[in-house]
């Protein structure tokens, strides 16, 4: 019997050992954060432009490889387009070459890097787009067709280098409306990157734009720190779990098993850090969580501050933003305990309203716009907004928001501080 206990007793020095070296390690990995990085050789990429004239559009879009990076010019006119646009394409891959199509693999990547020096005089914002190739909605046909991760930032709001984390890349609402394919694709795809585009925001006014890339670069972790912490919590459950196996044949424990707690939404960092509204990454997890019967009588309001460019350009950054936050916050306090603010563009807010029919959401916008009419802004400041307001119908979430939006289209061009239902 005592050889038995000492044995046993060795087994457990043993484990306690190899308990706390584990830990020790894992704890050490927690702290070094040891990152891998990517960067994109530019001066051996394959790169061209892209303008709306092949749509006969006005733009025109030329790019330089020079010693300090790639140089890309982009002349803004104004045409038939709604949107004019150009763009400068990075492919990492040619489609036309590659068999089978394998680009590059950055599911594994948290953020990406970007060296750019803007030489235009106004700030007009920056898109950026990892295009992923999946044969479920690509061909090498059609680079279109090509799943756009895309996301833009106000240069005024970030320093150069800036780190753009790929949780927040989204795919643009054109791609859903013209693919289809929200249910089965909906998502962001890193995982066959086979070119990264580049171009001022969508929101661009007319003028000429330059800008210089020195640099593209992606970084993640070897070990996520989910993973670490992952490993920690099961290490000490095993361990937990033998030490409750011994004393169960000498002690009963008697386990109580908790009742079912209904679970909270953490939006966390799914905010607007500015504004404190949900930007889109919240709205959709909102949206995920919701029941069909609550989706029965929902309505949006697209709402939209006129003539921001001005007020930005006008009065600077700072300004602005003191204007970006007094405004969610008038919306807030105007609107129902019920409704809640997403920020979806930097002038633009989503407020949805459940269980709301579509007059009744009318009256809130106008509410809404009424209260911003008349509130006295810093500096004396005159900011007023227009809204378009769309009701839930047998749809998904990104065709009401199109709806919504085209409503407010239909506001802004009938005049500023408008309201216009879909």
């Amino acid at each position: 019997m005592k050889v038995v206990k000492d044995t046993q007793r060795s087994k457990g020095f043993y484990a306690s050992i190899l308990l706390v070296l584990l830990t020790l390690i894992s704890l050490v990995l927690l702290f070094l954060n040891i990152e891998k990085h990517k960067t994109i050789n530019l001066n051996y990429a394959d790169v061209n432009v892209m303008d709306d004239r092949a749509v006969l559009g006005a733009s025109v879009a030329t790019v330089v490889k020079t010693n300090q990076g790639l140089e890309f010019t982009c002349q803004i006119t104004k045409s038939h387009l709604a949107q004019p646009y150009c763009e400068l394409i990075i492919n990492l891959q040619d489609l036309s070459k590659q068999a089978p199509f394998t680009g590059l693999d950055l599911s594994n990547f948290e953020q990406i890097g970007l060296w750019i020096q803007h030489k235009h005089p106004t700030q007009p914002g920056t898109r950026i787009e990892l295009r992923n190739f999946d044969s479920e909605y690509s061909n090498k046909e059609n680079q279109i067709i090509l799943k756009h991760n895309s996301l833009e930032y106000l240069e005024a709001y970030v320093t150069n280098p800036v780190w753009l984390k790929l949780n927040d890349f989204a795919i643009p609402q054109w791609w859903h409306n013209s693919h289809n394919l929200t249910l089965t694709h909906g998502g962001t795809d890193f995982s066959n990157i086979y070119s990264i585009a580049i171009a001022p925001s969508t929101q661009v006014q007319e003028g000429n734009y330059q800008l210089t890339i020195e640099r593209i670069e992606l970084k993640g972790q070897y070990i996520s720190t989910a993973t670490l912490i992952s490993v920690l919590i099961m290490i000490w459950s095993i361990a937990l779990g033998y030490v409750i196996r011994g004393l169960r044949t000498a002690v009963k424990v008697a386990i109580d098993i908790p009742e079912k707690v209904t679970q909270t939404i953490e939006f966390g960092t799914m905010s607007c850090p500015l504004t404190g509204a949900l930007n889109r990454i919240g709205l959709r997890k909102c949206f995920d969580q919701l029941a069909p019967t609550d989706l029965k009588h929902l309505s949006i309001i697209f709402i939209s501050i006129d003539y921001f460019e001005d007020l930005y350009s006008k009065n600077g950054q700072k300004k602005a933003d003191e204007v970006l936050q007094n405004f969610a916050n008038k919306v807030n306090s105007t609107s129902r305990s019920s409704d809640t603010l997403v920020r979806w563009n930097v002038e633009e807010f989503l407020l949805v309203c459940p269980d709301t029919a579509i007059s009744p959401a009318v009256d809130v916008a106008d509410k809404i716009r009424n209260v911003i009419e008349k509130t006295v802004w810093p500096n004396n400041i005159k900011i007023t907004c227009s809204s378009g307001v769309a009701q839930m119908h047998d749809e998904d979430l990104n065709d009401l928001i199109s709806r919504a939006n085209r409503a407010l289209y239909k506001a802004k061009n009938s005049g500023s501080n408008r309201t216009a239902a879909a």
